[in-house]
């Protein structure tokens, strides 16, 4: 019977961890032109792509779509990227799995669960004015950043949690300013909704936050451009 629970213990474990594939875009770019990439992407994609002004948008969105597709594939799911559809609030959806993405610099994430809603959030540290972000905060919140010791970090810390949550809960970045951050709690509470947070370190030079509705472990992925783009 103690087996069998343990055995029972590791395969929830297993089956609701979450999984973060990520990628530096800079070597696909390098690698393939975004033409290439495009050829096999659903016609919504393409034309989706093909909207943003400079390519290196396109190329970020284009490579975020090759790790889901990756990630599905992963989960034994055949390729679904033409069965995106959007909320009202712009965020990318399928049936019966959640996903986000994220990119900045040239990093790119995208993290996958088979069940519940998930948020990620990723930012490359870089000097900024912060006084441009104030109203992004509560007064609480810009008080504990401008009082920290290293007042850059804990914006960024700060900001890719609750960027994590508002992907969670699929609103867009003017509701970041309706949440506020306990920085002494790993979870945060909206209408009897508790969402779960935690720290995730891609790679030096990055932050990066995740939020979800369950509390779950992760496993992060590097996946070379060579596997995603095959």
């Amino acid at each position: 019977m103690l087996f069998r629970n343990c055995l029972l213990k590791i395969i929830i474990l297993f089956t609701s961890m979450f999984k973060i594939y990520h990628t530096n875009s800079l070597n696909i770019q390098e690698k393939y032109s975004l033409a290439e990439l495009l050829m096999n992407m659903p016609v919504a994609v393409k034309e989706r792509a093909l909207r943003y002004k400079f390519e290196a948008d396109a190329y970020q969105l284009v490579v975020g779509r090759l790790l889901l597709k990756y990630g599905l594939k992963e989960m034994g799911m055949v390729n679904r990227l033409a069965q995106i559809t959007y909320n009202e609030n712009d965020k990318p959806k399928l049936e019966n799995v959640s996903f986000n993405i994220s990119h900045s610099g040239d990093m790119v994430v995208c993290v996958l669960s088979d069940d519940g809603q998930i948020g990620i959030d990723i930012e490359q540290y870089k000097q900024l004015n912060l006084s441009d972000f104030e109203a992004f905060f509560t007064p609480k919140e810009w008080g504990s950043i401008n009082k920290a010791p290293l007042p850059l970090e804990k914006f960024f810390w700060y900001w890719t949690r609750k960027e994590s949550i508002i992907k969670s809960m699929g609103v867009n970045l003017s509701y970041l300013h309706q949440i506020e951050i306990d920085a002494s709690q790993n979870y945060f509470s909206n209408e009897g909704q508790i969402w779960f947070l935690q720290d995730f370190d891609v790679l030096p030079g990055y932050y990066g936050a995740i939020c979800s509705d369950s509390k779950r472990q992760w496993k992060n992925i590097s996946v070379s451009p060579s596997l995603i783009c095959k």
